[in-house]
This record gives C-alpha cells, sequence and structure tokens, in this order.
C-alpha cells in the first residue's frame, strides 16, 4: 500500500484510481468512457503533480453510486407501502420532478405525518429497487483502505444513503453524506429536517458551507475528483480550493471532464 511519503507510489495509486473510474470493466458492462477535451491536460497534471494524501473524492449518491434506473431516495419514502397511506397519497404529487420543487414540500409532509419512522428505514432499504452501480462498491473500499476522504454531496436524504451504505458495508469512516437529514424525536419519527433551507440539485454549491468542518479537516487535499450523473452535481466542488480536479459523470460532456455512457456504467 502506498505512504504519504512516498510521492512516486501515492501517484500510482491515485492513477489507479482515474483506472478504476474510467476503464477496468466497462466493455462486459455495455458502458463507455469518453474523455472530454479537458481530461487529457487535467490528467496528466494530475498524475504529475498530485499525492495520494492530496486526493479528495465529492461524489453525488442518486444515479451515480447507484444505477441510473435504481429508486432514488425520496421515490423510496413516496412508494413505499410500509408507511401510512394518507401520508403516501400527499406524498405522490410531489414525485413529479417537472412540476414540483419537491424537497420543501416532501420534508413538510414527513414532518407532519412522522414518517418514515427511524425504524422502518432498514427495511425500506432492503426491500427497495435501490441497487449499487457496477464497480461503486469496490470502488468504495479502494478509497477506504487508501484513506482517501468521501463527501457525498446529495439532494436525497442523510438516513437513507448511510443506510444503503451500511447495508453493503461501504459505510466506513472516511465517508460523510452531505444531504438531507431527519431529526428524530423519542418515539423515532421526524420532527425536523437539516439543513434548512434544504440541499437540492440546484443548491450544491451550499456543500462548501454545510459540510464545513470537513472541509476544514482535509483543507491540505486539493487536488479532487467529483463524480455525478448531473449538469449540477458539479457544482458541490464551485467553491473549494483545489490545484487539481478531474470530474465524471453520465452525461454533460460541455461540464464534465469525462464521460461514464449508460445508465449502468461502471466507475470502477
Amino acid at each position: 500500500m502506498p505512504t504519504h511519503s512516498m510521492t512516486a507510489a501515492a501517484a500510482a495509486g491515485a492513477s489507479l484510481l482515474i483506472i478504476y473510474l474510467a476503464i477496468r470493466r466497462r466493455r462486459r458492462l455495455s458502458s463507455s468512457f469518453l474523455p472530454t477535451q479537458s481530461f487529457g491536460a487535467k490528467h496528466e497534471g494530475l498524475l504529475r503533480d498530485a499525492r495520494l494524501d492530496k486526493l479528495l473524492v465529492i461524489t453525488d449518491f442518486d444515479a451515480t453510486l447507484t444505477t441510473g434506473d435504481s429508486t432514488q431516495c425520496h421515490d423510496l419514502v413516496g412508494f413505499s407501502d410500509l408507511l401510512a397511506a394518507q401520508f403516501r397519497e400527499g406524498f405522490a404529487p410531489l414525485l413529479d420532478w417537472q412540476t414540483n420543487p419537491l424537497t420543501d414540500g416532501a420534508h413538510a409532509l414527513m414532518v407532519k405525518y412522522g414518517q418514515p419512522p427511524r425504524s422502518l428505514i432498514p427495511r425500506m432499504v432492503r426491500q427497495s429497487s435501490m441497487v449499487p452501480r457496477p464497480g461503486a462498491l469496490k470502488l468504495l473500499h479502494r478509497l477506504a483502505l487508501l484513506n482517501v476522504p468521501v463527501l457525498i454531496v446529495s439532494a436525497g436524504l442523510s438516513d437513507v444513503i448511510e443506510e444503503f451504505l451500511r447495508q453493503h458495508d461501504a459505510l466506513t469512516e472516511n465517508i460523510t453524506v452531505c444531504s438531507n437529514r431527519l431529526n428524530y424525536g423519542a418515539d423515532l419519527a421526524p420532527q425536523s429536517v437539516a439543513p434548512d433551507p434544504p440541499i437540492t440539485s440546484f443548491t450544491k454549491a451550499s456543500a462548501y458551507r454545510a459540510a464545513g468542518s470537513f472541509f476544514k479537516h482535509h483543507a491540505a487535499r486539493r487536488s479532487l475528483l467529483v463524480l455525478g450523473d448531473s449538469i449540477t452535481d458539479i457544482d458541490a466542488a464551485t467553491e473549494v480550493p483545489y490545484d487539481h480536479l478531474i470530474s465524471a459523470t453520465a452525461k454533460y460532456a460541455e461540464s464534465y471532464d469525462a464521460l461514464v455512457l449508460g445508465d449502468h456504467g461502471s466507475p470502477a
């Protein structure tokens, strides 16, 4: 395993992570890796100057660490037959992403009806159609072994994300989740949601402030790898100081340095 004092080995480790992200198993999984015009120079700069102890990963969750056709966090809550029918009836219209801002109204309903109770989240996640993107768990495992900090910035729900990772043995000490967190009362029913205002697909640039302690603790890590599936996922790195940044996504060549084509594309 590379050590922080061995620059050459650390650079090799960083290279390995990029290879994990871009190349391995892509043909067998019917996905394609497509570097954009910005990738070559950024990749070369990263491998030339970066060290493993300077690497930090920022990633989205829904449709990034999970497959593109997986159940997403709020859908999991809205469609679960484990929850009260009256709650689901009010929640269902909010799942129309074309006509509703979702998050504010959804969180208000969760607090109003006390749904979902904390005790049900493990079963909801276990019974859902939320599937890891091929290679995602191996990537997270590798990052944990190398002690690379990972910040998951999501417009979903921290409670669901952390339970999903826990059930896949991937909730390791190097991972921090920056998402909407349910605050439970003594009866395990949601009493409030933090932060306020919530993290949405359009406010991910607030991650630098919302996860201020994380970035302060890892201020020396200035080589960023950013993963996402949406045009706004790259915003999570907007205010983060960096020397090197490589971003990869499932679409949007104009905003990212590399694309992984296909809903089941492998990041590993």
